[in-house]
Order: structure tokens, then C-alpha cells, then sequence
């Protein structure tokens, strides 16, 4: 009886021997053929650019031209992240961004102190990123169809001859364009910006 028992447990040892690695392999296939059949490209990998720092300085000009004011909001969050990769990534140099937003398009009348209550968290998001260093230039053509002179605007803006011209001065200057879901040209008046501009 003990020599049965003995044989038992040996062909039960031998058995778990063989049928788990069999178990685990087959798990392991059976995950690695699903993965490959719904994901077969494998997987994305993190990856900074490692020689950023030849770059020595990244100078950006936005272009703003939205039917709808409020859209800078949105365009704010991708700024905020433009100015944190920054940080952390590089270029690692003492001014290592240089930032200017040209505004041509309905989103002026942000810009105009008397419509500060109605956009008070765009306004002072702007303001912030001035403070930071980040430039404010805003047509003069839009403004003025607007209904809005240099002294209605906010302190932290500049007023410039035309946007395209802005855009054209700081490209020339070496400033890559970033026109961030930008809209379809429009003019400077749209149904979402009406109520707030100046009457002539």
C-alpha cells in the first residue's frame, strides 16, 4: 500500500510537473494571440526628444480666429501644455520660449475691458500667461470693426497694424505658426459675438 501511495504521488509530481508549464504556456499564448489580434501594432512608448536642447529656443505664434470667442478657453489648455513641456522637457536654456498669440477673428471682444464680467476667466487666464511672458497682439482692423479702440482694451494687449501682417512679421522672424483648430476664415463679427461688440 505504501509502495501504491508512493507511485501515486510520484505520477501526480510528474503530472503538475508537465501540466503547468503547459497550463502557463498556454495562458501566455492565448493573451499574446488576442493581444496581437486586437492590438497589431503593439504598444506606444513614451519617448521626450532627446537632443532638445540643440534647439536652445521654441518661438511660437499662435493664430486666433474663432466664430465663437469662447473657443479660446479650449485653446488656453493646449497653451498651458505648450508652457509645461517646456518646463519639463526643455529646451533648458534661460528664456527657453518665446510665445506670441495674434487675435484677428470674433474673439477680440475679449479683449475689450467692457465685456471683462462676461469673459472674467479667459481674461485673467490671458492675463496670467502675459505675466509669464506669453505676447497679446490684436488687430487693429478687427478691433476697430468691432466697434473697440487701443484704450477699450486690457493693458496686457498690444494692438498691431492687421493679423496677417503680424503673423507674416513674426514668422519672418523665425516663429513656427500654430493655428490650433483654428476655424474656417471669418470675419470679424459672428451670431456669438454680436451682443459684445462696441456700436459704431
Amino acid at each position: 500500500m505504501d509502495a501504491n501511495l508512493e507511485v501515486g504521488e510520484a505520477a501526480m509530481k510528474t503530472a503538475i510537473t508537465i501540466i503547468v508549464p503547459v497550463a502557463v504556456w498556454l495562458v501566455m499564448t492565448g493573451s499574446a494571440l488576442a493581444q496581437s489580434a486586437e492590438a497589431p501594432y503593439g504598444s506606444a512608448k513614451f519617448v521626450p526628444y532627446s537632443d532638445i536642447d540643440t534647439v536652445k529656443q521654441l518661438k511660437v505664434a499662435w493664430d486666433f480666429n474663432f466664430v465663437d470667442p469662447k473657443a479660446v478657453g479650449v485653446v488656453f489648455n493646449y497653451l498651458n501644455a505648450l508652457l509645461r513641456a517646456t518646463s519639463e522637457f526643455g529646451p533648458h536654456e534661460l528664456d527657453p520660449i518665446k510665445i506670441v498669440v495674434v487675435s484677428h477673428g470674433p474673439e477680440v471682444v475679449l479683449f475689450d475691458k467692457r465685456n471683462y464680467g462676461k469673459y472674467r476667466e479667459i481674461v485673467d487666464r490671458a492675463a496670467s500667461f502675459a505675466k509669464q511672458g506669453v505676447r497679446f497682439e490684436i488687430c487693429r482692423n478687427a478691433a476697430a470693426i468691432q466697434g473697440s479702440a487701443p484704450e477699450d482694451l486690457h493693458g496686457f494687449v498690444t494692438v498691431v497694424p492687421a493679423g496677417p501682417y503680424a503673423l507674416a512679421y513674426w514668422q519672418s522672424k523665425g516663429y513656427t505658426l500654430n493655428a490650433p483648430g483654428a476655424t474656417m476664415p471669418t470675419t470679424p463679427i459672428s451670431d456669438l459675438n454680436k451682443a459684445d461688440i462696441r456700436k459704431h
